[in-house]
């Protein structure tokens, strides 16, 4: 027997019910069904679905079979609206406060007017209160100006959502030749202030095979053009960078790490989490060892030589040596 509703509830109460009851489940209901739910009869309930066909904006189509009959409500083109969380909106205005700056201007602007807008679905008691103020900012030093890649950016969110491969033009150096690839974007990246794409390098003709063991990358800012293909990247396989939580974020051959931080850095090292492994152990020194599994060789030593004398990597030994030589050479420039 289906839960009925409240057997004393009004004749609006019980259309209201009923026009609910359609409109949210996709699917046919029996006259009986309907009878024993709204807990009225079966006339009552063949009146009240003739006001909902003939006063809103959806059709009720009507269905025999034997001696039973079935209603399905089809629903209206238009959505109808959902009211919006306040705290919510609250949050998607943060997050467009915090990426101005790395998206295009006119990107940006779209996000923008997109939260004025959700605004006017804010439940009326919620509307006059709500302040957009400005709460974030972003800042940056060297940011790079993406207004001018704004057409790549665009035809790389076309292959990403149609999963279609695309021909991508590759200037890796400011006057280094320009390279082209056939190209399947997965996803846009956000590192360090700067826009990347991963995806995989892939056959330039015929069907669409994957050529390299790993997913490459590339900076936004350094794409020259972007070229949409007709060719389908469905079937590859996807790569989630979120599960990749060891340090790096060009990938190389996982490796074991062990960097000793002064007491000055400490505090900034214990408050991140760097691999998901990590181990942080006190020091006599009034320091810390921060051990960890790293993915890159070269954005390692970048790590350690950030913190100058604050910092000493002391596994693994070929990269400590490395760091020295770079040392060495920097120390002759002065």
């Amino acid at each position: 027997m289906p839960e009925k509703y409240d057997q004393d509830a009004r004749p609006d109460e019980k259309l209201l019910k009923l026009f609910m009851l359609l409109l949210f489940n996709d699917k046919e209901f029996s006259l009986t069904y309907l009878a024993e739910t709204i807990n009225c009869s079966k006339q009552t309930v063949a009146r009240l679905l003739r006001r909902i066909d003939e006063n809103y904006p959806c059709h009720l189509l009507e269905r025999k079979s034997s001696r039973q009959k079935y209603y399905h409500l089809q629903r209206p083109a238009m959505s109808f609206r959902t009211a919006i969380d306040p705290a919510g909106l609250r949050q998607l205005a943060l997050c467009r406060d915090l990426v101005k700056g790395l998206l295009p201007k006119e990107d940006w602007e779209l996000v923008n007017m997109s939260v004025q807008q959700a605004k006017t679905n804010l439940p009326r008691a919620d509307y006059s209160s709500y302040q957009d103020a400005n709460v974030g900012t972003r800042l940056t030093r060297g940011h790079i100006d993406y207004q001018s890649k704004q057409r790549q950016l665009a035809e790389i969110e076309k292959c990403i959502l149609n999963h279609k491969c695309c021909s991508l033009s590759y200037q890796k150096d400011l006057n280094g030749e320009i390279k082209n690839y056939a190209y399947a974007p997965q996803m846009l990246l956000t590192f360090h202030d700067s826009l990347y794409v991963f995806g995989w390098i892939v056959t330039e003709i015929g069907p669409v095979r994957i050529l390299k063991e790993r997913p490459a990358k590339f900076s936004v800012h350094r794409i020259t053009e972007v070229t949409l293909q007709n060719r389908s990247s469905a079937e590859l396989p996807m790569k989630d960078m979120e599960e990749i939580s060891d340090f790096g974020f060009l990938r190389d051959e996982p490796f074991k790490a062990k960097i000793w931080f002064s007491k000055e850095v400490m505090t900034y090292i214990s408050d991140r989490i760097w691999s998901d492994d990590q181990k942080i152990t006190p020091q006599e020194d009034g320091g810390i060892i921060l051990e960890m599994t790293a993915l890159s060789r070269s954005e390692l030593i970048s790590f350690v030589m950030s913190f100058d004398f604050k910092a000493r990597l002391l596994e693994p030994l070929d990269l400590a040596e490395e760091i020295k030589d770079r040392l060495l050479k920097t120390l002759e420039k002065y």
